[in-house]
C-alpha cells in the first residue's frame, strides 16, 4: 500500500514539475555548463512540424518556418497535431568550449517512441514508431542514451522523430509529459541508474523478511489450525513478499517497453494494497471480531483502486484513491488495536508498539518526500512502515503460539498418564494381531507362488510373440529385397537369352558371307551387352545399399560444429552435381545460428545423412527447372537453431514437392520417387536409421506438391 503511495506521489510530482510553463526559445540554445547534478533538461529552443520526412534529420535543413514549443509540457497543453501521428522536433544548440572537450549523453524520456538524430546521425532509438498512436510501442524504462562525442562542432542540431503513445483504454495519459529530452554527463547518468539498482536492495531485504514471515506463520497455522490469524497473516506476508519482488524488478529489470513496466508496477502496487486487507483480516481473527460491513467496504474500495489503476494509472484521482485506501486500512487497524487494549487482552501492547513505530516510519516517509531526501532513505522508511507493524503482529502471534505450546505440554503429561493405563490393553491386542498376521503371511505366500507361476507363463508367451514378430519382419524384408533385385536380374536374363540367339544368327550370317547382316547383328549384341552391364551395376548398387543399411556404424562420437559440417557437405553436394551437369545452377541460402553448441555425434555418419538430403534437394529443383516454368529460380536452403534442448537442422528446397501418400512411405527401405535406375530407395531409410537409432534424434519431412520439401533433423544438444 505504501509502495503504491510512493509511486503515485512521484508520478504526480514529476507531472507537476514537467507541466510548469516554460516559454520556447526560438533562437539557438547556448549551453555553457551542466547543472550541479550533471543533467540539463532541454525545454527551450525546440521547433516542431507534423509529418514524417527523413530529410528533417539533416543539420542543414531550414526549419525557420516551423512552430516553436516546449516538449516537456503535458500532452494536453501541446498542439493537437503532436498527438495524432508522427512528428519531428528540432533543436539547434551551441556547446561551450569546456563542454566540447568531454563526451556527453543525450536521452529522450517520456511515454512515447522516439528516434534521436544528432547532426543527421541516429544516436538513440526507443520503442517502435507508428503513425497510429494506439499501436505505438513506448520506450523501455532503463534506456540506452545517445552519445555526443567530444570535439564535435560548436553548433549542433538535435532532431527527434516522435510518435505519441495513446492506448485506447488508459485515461489520463495526456496529463503527463510525452517527451522529456535531457543532456547528461556520462558519470551522472550511469550513477543515477546504478543508484536505482542499489536502492532495489532495500526491497530485497523486505522480500526476504516477508517470505520468512509467510513460511513461519504458515507453519504455525499448520500446527495449530484453530488460530486462523496465522493463516491470514501468512497471506499478508506473502502479498508483501510478492509486492517487494515486483518493486525490485521495477528498479533492476530492463523491461522491453513501458507497457511491461506498467504491468509490473500495477501488479506490485495492487499486491502492496492487498497487504492492508489481510492485515485487517488477521486482526479480526486475532481479536475474535466478526468481519462486517466495514471489512466488505474495504474490499469494495480495493476493487475501485484496482479498476482505477487499470484504466487511469497516470490520473491524479488514482493517487487519491490509493491514499484513501491506505488511510482506511490504517484507521481500521488502529480501531481494532485500541479496542483490544481497552479490553485488556494479554500481550496486545506488542501490536500497539508495532503500529506506533510504523506510523512514525510513515511520517518519516512524508518528511523525506517534502525535504527531497535521498531515494535510499525514502525506501528505508517504506520498508520500516511495512515491517514494524508486521513484526509486532508476528511477535504477538509467536507469543500466543508459545503460550499454547506450554498448555500443550500440560495436556501431553495427562495424555502420557492415560496412555500408561491403556498399554496393557494394547499388549493384548498386539497378541491377537500377531496371530492374525501369521495367518495373513501364509495366505500371502500361497498367492505369491501363484503369481510367480503366472509371471513365468507370461514371459514365455512374450518371448514367443517377439520371435513371431521378428520372423514376420524378416519375411517382409526378404520379400522386398527379392522384388528389388528381381527386376535388374530379369533384364540381365532376357538380354542374355536374346544375345545368345543373336550370336547364332551372327554365325549363320558369317557362314553365308553376308557382311551387312553380320555388322547389324554385332551392333545388336553390343547393345544387349551394354544393357546387361547397366542392369548388373544396378543390382550391385542395390546390394551395396542393403549392406550399408544393415551395417552398424563404428564411427566414434566427438563434439562437432554442426554449422561447419552443414556448410562443408552443402558445397560438396553442389559441386558434385555441377561436375556432372555444368548447365545446372542453384541459389544456396544458409542461416546458421550463432553460438551453436558443439554436439556429440559421429561426424561421418551425420555427413552421409546431410549429403543424401542435399542430393535429393538438388535433384528436386533440377527436375522442376527442366519443366521450363517461367520465372522459376532453383533454391536450396539450410539453417540451424537451438530449440528446447535440441539442435535442429532444416534442409529446404523449392522443388517439385511430394504428395501426402508419398511422404508416409518416404523412409521405408527400397521406396523411391526417382525413375528406374536413378535411385535404390535406401538413402533416406539409411539416413533415418543413423539419426533415430544411432543418435537418438528425429528426422521429419514436410512437403507441398509444386512448392517444395523441408527435412528437419533434431539432435540432442
Amino acid at each position: 500500500m505504501r509502495l503504491f503511495l510512493l509511486l503515485a506521489a512521484l508520478g504526480l510530482l514529476f507531472g507537476a514539475t514537467s507541466a510548469a510553463p516554460a516559454p520556447a526559445d526560438t533562437t539557438m540554445l547556448r549551453i555553457n555548463r551542466l547543472p550541479g547534478k550533471g543533467r540539463l533538461l532541454l525545454k527551450k529552443g525546440w521547433r516542431y512540424h507534423a509529418g514524417d520526412d527523413p530529410a528533417w534529420a539533416r543539420p542543414d535543413f531550414d526549419d525557420s518556418v516551423w512552430d516553436t514549443l516546449s516538449p516537456t509540457r503535458p500532452r494536453r497543453e501541446l498542439p493537437v497535431r503532436l498527438s495524432t501521428g508522427i512528428s519531428w522536433l528540432r533543436l539547434r544548440f551551441r556547446l561551450g568550449d569546456s563542454l566540447r572537450r568531454h563526451d556527453l549523453l543525450v536521452n529522450a524520456e517520456g511515454r512515447s517512441a522516439v528516434e534521436v538524430y544528432l547532426n543527421g546521425r541516429l544516436v538513440q532509438r526507443q520503442g517502435v514508431i507508428d503513425a497510429d498512436p494506439a499501436t505505438v510501442v513506448p520506450r523501455s524504462r532503463l534506456s540506452q542514451p545517445g552519445q555526443v562525442s567530444a570535439g564535435g562542432p560548436a553548433e549542433q542540431v538535435l532532431a527527434v522523430r516522435y510518435a505519441p503513445w495513446q492506448p485506447p483504454l488508459l485515461i489520463g495519459t495526456d496529463r503527463v509529459p510525452q517527451l522529456v529530452p535531457s543532456l547528461f554527463s556520462p558519470k551522472a547518468f550511469w550513477q543515477a541508474q546504478a543508484r536505482e539498482r542499489d536502492n532495489a536492495q532495500v526491497f530485497l531485504v523486505l522480500l526476504g523478511f516477508s517470505a520468512m514471515l509467510a513460511l513461519l506463520h504458515y507453519a504455525f497455522y499448520r500446527y495449530n489450525p484453530k488460530q486462523r490469524a496465522n493463516r491470514y497473516f501468512a497471506r499478508f506476508a506473502l502479498a508483501a513478499a510478492l509486492a517487494s519482488f515486483g518493486a525490485c524488478c521495477m528498479y533492476t529489470l530492463n523491461l522491453n517497453s513501458l507497457k511491461e513496466f506498467l504491468l509490473v508496477a500495477g501488479a506490485s502496487n495492487l499486491l502492496a494494497s492487498m497487504t492492508g486487507l489481510w492485515a485487517v483480516r488477521a486482526l479480526y481473527a486475532l481479536f475474535s471480531v466478526r468481519p462486517g460491513r466495514i471489512y466488505a467496504g474495504l474490499w469494495v474500495w480495493y476493487g475501485v483502486g484496482v479498476l482505477a489503476w487499470m484504466l487511469a494509472p497516470f490520473h491524479p484521482v488514482t493517487m487519491y484513491i490509493g491514499a484513501g485506501m491506505g488511510v482506511l486500512f490504517t484507521a481500521e487497524e488502529l480501531r481494532l488495536t485500541v479496542r483490544a487494549v481497552r479490553q485488556r487482552r494479554r500481550g496486545v501492547w506488542i501490536i500497539a508498539v508495532g503500529f506506533a513505530a510504523g506510523l512514525l516510519a510513515s511520517l518519516g516517509y512524508v518528511g523525506t518526500e517534502l525535504l527531497s531526501a535521498s531515494v535510499l532513505v525514502t525506501n528505508l522508511c517504506i520498508v520500516a512502515a511495512f515491517a514494524l507493524p508486521a513484526l509486532g503482529i508476528s511477535l504477538f502471534l509467536a507469543r500466543e503460539f508459545a503460550l499454547d505450546a506450554g498448555l500443550l505440554q500440560v495436556q501431553l503429561a495427562e495424555v502420557e498418564r492415560l496412555s500408561a493405563q491403556t498399554l496393557a490393553q494394547e499388549q493384548e491386542k498386539q497378541a491377537l494381531l500377531a496371530a492374525q498376521n501369521e495367518t495373513l503371511e501364509t495366505q500371502v505366500a500361497q498367492r505369491t507362488g501363484e503369481l510367480q507361476r503366472s509371471l513365468t507363463d507370461l514371459r514365455a508367451t512374450q518371448a514367443q510373440l517377439i520371435q513371431k514378430e521378428k520372423m514376420a519382419s524378416l519375411g517382409e524384408l526378404t520379400a522386398g529385397i527379392a522384388h528389388e533385385i528381381q527386376n535388374p536380374l530379369n533384364f540381365v536374363n532376357n538380354f542374355s537369352e536374346v544375345s545368345t540367339e543373336l550370336m547364332v544368327e551372327l554365325q549363320e550370317a558369317q557362314a553365308a558371307g553376308d557382311a551387312e547382316e553380320v555388322t547389324a547383328l554385332a551392333e545388336d549384341v553390343a547393345q544387349n551387352l551394354g544393357k546387361i552391364i547397366e542392369h548388373g551395376k544396378r543390382a550391385a548398387a542395390i546390394v551395396k545399399g542393403m549392406l550399408e543399411h544393415s551395417r552398424t556404424s563404428t564411427g566414434e562420437r566427438a563434439p562437432t560444429n554442426l554449422n561447419a559440417l552443414c556448410e562443408e557437405y552443402l558445397r560438396l553436394a553442389y559441386q558434385g552435381l555441377r561436375a556432372k551437369d555444368k548447365s545446372f545452377n542453384c541459389a544456396l541460402e544458409t542461416d546458421f545460428a550463432p553460438g551453436l553448441p558443439l554436439v556429440d555425434v559421429a561426424g561421418a555418419d551425420v555427413g552421409r545423412v546431410l549429403l543424401n538430403l542435399f542430393g535429393n534437394a538438388f535433384y528436386a529443383v533440377q527436375k522442376r527447372q527442366q519443366t521450363g516454368e517461367a520465372g522459376y529460380k532453383p533454391t536450396v536452403s539450410v539453417n540451424t537453431k537451438r530449440l528446447n534442448g535440441q539442435v535442429e537442422i532444416r534442409v529446404a528446397d523449392n522443388g517439385t514437392g511430394m504428395p501426402a501418400e508419398v511422404q508416409a512411405k518416404i523412409f521405408q527401405p527400397f521406396f523411391t520417387t526417382k525413375p528406374t535406375g536413378e535411385g535404390t530407395g535406401l538413402g533416406l531409410s539409411l539416413s533415418h536409421d543413423i539419426v533415430v537409432q544411432g543418435h537418438g534424434g528425429t528426422l521429419a519431412v514436410d512437403s507441398r506438391v509444386g512448392q517444395g520439401t523441408t527435412f528437419t533433423i533434431s539432435l540432442p544438444a
